[in-house]
């Protein structure tokens, strides 16, 4: 399948993001955007760079694992790099790629260098996965979980569906990819899941996830919002694991749609929850910009 052009993409991206807009109180969320204080902005740029920094020890952590040295200075280099060309480059993982590419070549063992960036991804998204489940378990009042899946009712078939489909693509990509699958598996067990290592790699995981909720919430703080942190926590976690999706840049337009609806569904003001979300991403944009200073030796890993 032919890859969409940089261009097309950013206009899907431009697209869903004014569609979102135009869908819901556009004059509101421009209000709540001018409620953003000094104080609010530089709170949430420090944990943004903060989970930088952690991202970046537990990619060297498990990069280290797989027998490849990553000094400190590099790996908080290549990171912010990546953070800035996932922030305004189609897909979200093109950053990703780069830097395992560029440790690639500097260790000269590039697929050990892709296991490394894939499994240390894997382990945040995890720590993802279970506190979403706990905080919809925990947090969410019974009434609105109720009142959200009366609106959200999918037929039976789709699960099935949905699981057929991913049979046929792990089935197509181990016929494919098999060496690459099965290297990735070996390096798994000894980076991810022994018991020790798996305690280190999720409690690195816990306070980075954990920086990105405290953005939100103090976001939801600045903008005045009143929506109970019951409800804020399991809210910017589902927005968290929208922009897993990669179909847009950076997640624009995506998260501020599932924004919209799941504020709806909660019944706050839908404009509430896109403005929130619209704040989240200019405040991980400007916290990526350092990246600019690295871009040039990026362009020169990918020509």
């Amino acid at each position: 399948m032919r890859r969409w052009p940089v261009w097309l993409r950013w206009g899907w991206t431009l697209a869903v993001l004014v569609s979102a807009l135009l869908a819901f109180d556009s004059a509101q969320v421009l209000s709540r955007l001018g409620r953003l204080s000094a104080s609010g902005l530089i709170a949430v740029l420090a944990l943004a760079l903060l989970q930088v920094v952690l991202s970046a020890g537990r990619w060297r952590y498990t990069a280290r694992l797989l027998g490849l040295p990553l000094p400190w200075s590099e790996a908080v280099r290549e990171y912010i790099l990546a953070s800035f060309i996932n922030q305004v480059m189609p897909g979200g993982v093109l950053g990703d790629a780069n830097r395992a590419l560029r440790h690639g070549r500097s260790t000269r063992q590039s697929l050990s260098a892709l296991n490394a960036v894939l499994i240390e991804r894997l382990a945040g998204q995890i720590v993802l996965v279970a506190l979403a489940i706990l905080a919809w378990w925990w947090l969410m009042p019974g009434d609105v979980v109720a009142r959200m899946m009366e609106g959200l009712q999918l037929p039976g078939w789709s699960l099935v569906l949905a699981t057929v489909m991913v049979g046929l693509l792990v089935a197509c990509l181990w016929s494919r990819l098999a060496f690459a699958i099965r290297s990735f598996l070996s390096a798994l067990h000894f980076a991810l899941l022994r018991p020790r290592v798996l305690l280190v790699q999720l409690g690195v995981s816990l306070p980075i996830i954990l920086c990105y909720v405290g953005v939100f919430l103090i976001l939801a703080r600045d903008l005045g919002m009143g929506m109970p942190v019951s409800l804020l926590i399991p809210g910017a976690l589902a927005l968290l694991l929208a922009m897993v999706l990669p179909i847009t840049v950076a997640g624009w337009g995506v998260r501020e749609s599932v924004a919209g609806i799941l504020w709806g569904l909660m019944g706050y003001s839908p404009a509430d929850g896109l403005a929130l979300s619209v704040a989240y991403g200019l405040v991980f944009l400007v916290a990526s910009t350092p990246g600019i200073v690295w871009l040039w030796p990026f362009r020169r890993a990918v020509a």
